[in-house]
């Protein structure tokens, strides 16, 4: 787990998120998806012409709050991965999620202090 393959950003205002990001970085945002199994608005962050991250609308009804950027690492074993953050006294909160159709798969947790993160694992070493 030594390689930062993704990272996206929950906010609760995507909109005003996109105008500022706009105008200081000169990012771009091409929506996704919307209200898809994953339940959120999503949009892909790019730069020039390569995408570097995501951007969801925040579920004001997570607990604990959702908010702030996520890193994910890319792993070899995501089941293994997972099972490590369990018995390291971490909290999973999605397990095994496909992306797409082509053998991409993510798992999301949150650390003891709270902290949520990504696992990756899929082709390319990125999503």
């Amino acid at each position: 787990m030594d390689k930062v393959v993704w990272w996206e950003v929950e906010t609760s205002d995507p909109e005003l998120f996109q105008r500022f990001h706009a105008a200081l970085s000169g990012w771009s945002f091409e929506p996704a998806f919307a209200d898809t199994e994953l339940g959120a608005d999503y949009w892909i962050i790019t730069a020039g012409d390569r995408g570097i991250g995501g951007l969801q609308r925040a579920d004001p009804s997570a607990s604990p709050p959702s908010a702030g950027p996520r890193l994910y690492v890319a792993v070899d074993d995501l089941e293994a991965a997972l099972g490590r953050v369990v018995a390291l006294g971490g909290l999973v909160e999605r397990s095994r999620v496909a992306l797409g159709g082509d053998d991409r798969w993510f798992g999301i947790f949150r650390d003891p202090t709270g902290v949520s993160f990504g696992l990756w694992t899929g082709h390319a070493g990125r999503p």
